[in-house]
């Protein structure tokens, strides 16, 4: 074989495939449940397993949030403006998602988040300096074109894949999916993720690239275990930040089965807040379900049908965990048993707060 036709196949092998020194992005999870199944399958109260399987921005929804998938950002200010986003379904090439030149993709820090969905309106409220790690953009035939181009696309669990072209056309990252690794098994009710913290020395045919049946995180850090983005996102001074639990704050008898709003202040805090309540005085913690989106100062908590008399809630910020605040008291929780056996002179909240 002639040294120029050997070169010439080198430079195709480097030109199809993803970077020997690490890709600049890289696929983080999809969501591959059908649009008439749940998470874990099961129906809308219990996954198969007798669970609760959930989306942690979306809830337990049919359809897990409908058509969508994420990349995590891995090189510091990457300029991604007018990247390809090749779509596979049973292993053909079906949709090409160009970004546009909008400058929300000109410096992406890395560790940044950014989510392609087809049903979600976009969102680039993004600002690391505050916070905010992700961005959301709304790929449809009916979008208003502004970030990617308006064409709807699928996500499923068919053989799906995505490749990355930088503007040039050439391939950063992929193609990586079901049939790259794992080889099979995404099924109708799971999700595509990476099981482990996203870094430059994750290649497409990563095998801690896995299904899940559990928890799906559209627009955060997965969650299998723990993936960390510790080590990949630079330090930046973060803003001035604060929250602060108005409701209930100590000393309220609540009512099992009712339904109470959490209310809260906060300042400089981008993205969601999680709400939060214990039953034994801090102790130990437990989510809200449906979990809360977004921060609106509001979440209308179903009160857990039990008796405590150490009950607390707490609120935290999702992107920035070490800011939060804790119920200044501790709250009763009053179930039948406790209300029959009529011990407690505080008065009883059985109506909703009100602003």
């Amino acid at each position: 074989m002639s040294v120029s036709r050997t070169m010439g196949i080198l430079v195709v092998l480097v030109l199809g495939s993803e970077s020997a020194w690490g890709a600049d992005i890289i696929l983080n999870e999809y969501n591959a449940v059908d649009s008439n199944d749940f998470l874990g399958g099961g129906d809308a109260s219990v996954d198969e397993s007798g669970g609760r399987a959930c989306d942690s921005y979306f809830g337990r929804v049919r359809g897990n949030g409908g058509d969508w998938f994420e990349l995590v950002v891995i090189k510091d200010h990457l300029d991604i403006r007018g990247w390809q986003l090749d779509v596979y379904e049973d292993g053909l090439l079906d949709e090409t998602l160009t970004l546009t030149a909008n400058p929300i993709w000109q410096d992406l820090r890395a560790g940044t988040i950014i989510t392609v969905a087809e049903d979600v309106p976009s969102d680039i409220s993004y600002n690391p300096a505050a916070g905010d790690w992700w961005i959301n953009v709304q790929a449809n035939n009916n979008g208003d074109g502004l970030y990617i181009e308006k064409s709807s696309f699928p996500v499923s669990a068919s053989g799906w894949r995505l490749r990355i072209r930088n503007m040039a056309g050439q391939v950063v990252f992929g193609p990586a999916g079901e049939g790259i690794s794992p080889a099979t098994g995404i099924g109708g009710t799971e999700v595509f993720r990476l099981e482990d913290n996203p870094s430059d020395t994750v290649p497409a045919n990563s095998t801690d690239y896995d299904d899940g049946d559990d928890f799906s995180t559209f627009g955060a850090p997965n969650r299998w275990g723990s993936q960390s983005f510790d080590k990949l996102r630079p330090v930046i001074t973060p803003a001035t930040a604060s929250l602060k639990v108005l409701a209930p704050n100590g000393d309220e008898a609540l009512a099992a089965a009712d339904i109470v709003d959490v209310r809260w202040q906060s300042q400089g805090i981008a993205g969601t807040v999680r709400v939060e309540f214990s039953l034994n005085d801090g102790y130990s913690w437990n989510e809200v379900y449906p979990p809360n989106v977004g921060n609106t100062g509001t979440y209308k908590w179903l009160v857990p049908l039990v008796d405590a008399l150490k009950a607390r809630i707490r609120v935290s910020s999702e992107v920035r965990p070490g800011i939060y605040d804790v119920s200044d008291k501790s709250l009763t929780i009053v179930g039948d048993s406790v209300a029959a056996a009529g011990v407690f002179d505080i008065p009883l909240l059985t109506t909703i707060w009100t602003n």
